[in-house]
């Protein structure tokens, strides 16, 4: 398995050709994302028990990285529109973390250690899932854009080498570092990127354009359609305010 998950992080190429021939190839690339998935899910269950176990402890984190918040929001606005806003952010920061503090306080059914772990370790079992959950619907789009382009993969194939690309996502594990956490999620999503679409190309014996096409082409037509949908709604709404006039 941390062959396969250092091949994946290095793209190497040799690595990747082997795997595509390989019988198991579906079950070596889910095991990547089982082991990140795990990886990440258990240090956010950790957290997430600790935060249970010692609310104080949570909100008064919560409370600093708001102030920061607002203080980075505050620099940044110009105009007396966004001013206001932060006004408004600043004047029910602290009455929303009393809310949350009331909320965190009330009597739970288990003890609250029990409860703790219970809830550690649901998120420990949800993040796999929750990777394979994105990747699949990636990988399934990506497959049929790279089919219409002439590829010559099979689903098994495409899966198991764009499981891969979750092996950057082992940095989301240190997501709960501020500001450093961000740019970590960014790369590793970069990173993901660039490694399912080597798989791609891998995968569907194609030349490396084509194969970035397969990857973007279906996000592009969501980015598209989306635009248009927003246009065609600000058009129906001034008709319809029209309209009324």
């Amino acid at each position: 398995m941390m062959d396969t998950f250092n091949g994946a992080l290095t793209l190497n190429r040799t690595l990747l050709l082997g795997l595509h021939e390989s019988p198991n190839v579906v079950q070596r690339g889910l095991a990547v994302v089982l082991l990140v998935g795990l990886l990440v899910g258990g240090v956010k269950g950790a957290l997430t028990m600790l935060n249970a176990i010692n609310p104080e402890r949570a909100i008064a984190t919560t409370r600093t990285e708001l102030k920061n918040f607002v203080e980075e929001q505050a620099q940044l606005s110009s105009t007396p529109e966004q001013r206001a806003a932060i006004d408004l952010m600043e004047d029910n920061l602290e009455p929303g973390l009393e809310i949350w503090q009331a909320t965190i306080e009330l009597p739970t059914p288990l003890p609250r250690p029990v409860g703790a772990i219970f809830r550690g370790l649901g998120v420990m079992v949800a993040e796999p899932l929750t990777y394979l959950g994105n990747l699949l619907l990636w990988v399934i789009f990506t497959h049929i854009a790279a089919r219409w382009l002439g590829g010559q993969g099979n689903i098994q194939q495409m899966l198991g080498l764009g499981a891969l690309s979750v092996a950057p996502h082992a940095l989301d594990a240190l997501a709960f570092i501020p500001f450093i956490g961000q740019a970590l999620g960014l790369i590793a999503s970069l990173w993901g990127l660039v490694i399912l679409t080597i798989g791609t190309s891998v995968a569907h014996r194609l030349e490396i354009g084509r194969a970035i096409m397969a990857v973007v082409l279906f996000p592009l037509i969501g980015l598209v359609l989306g635009v248009l949908g927003c246009c065609l709604l600000f058009f129906a709404i001034v008709a319809l305010g029209a309209g009324a006039g």
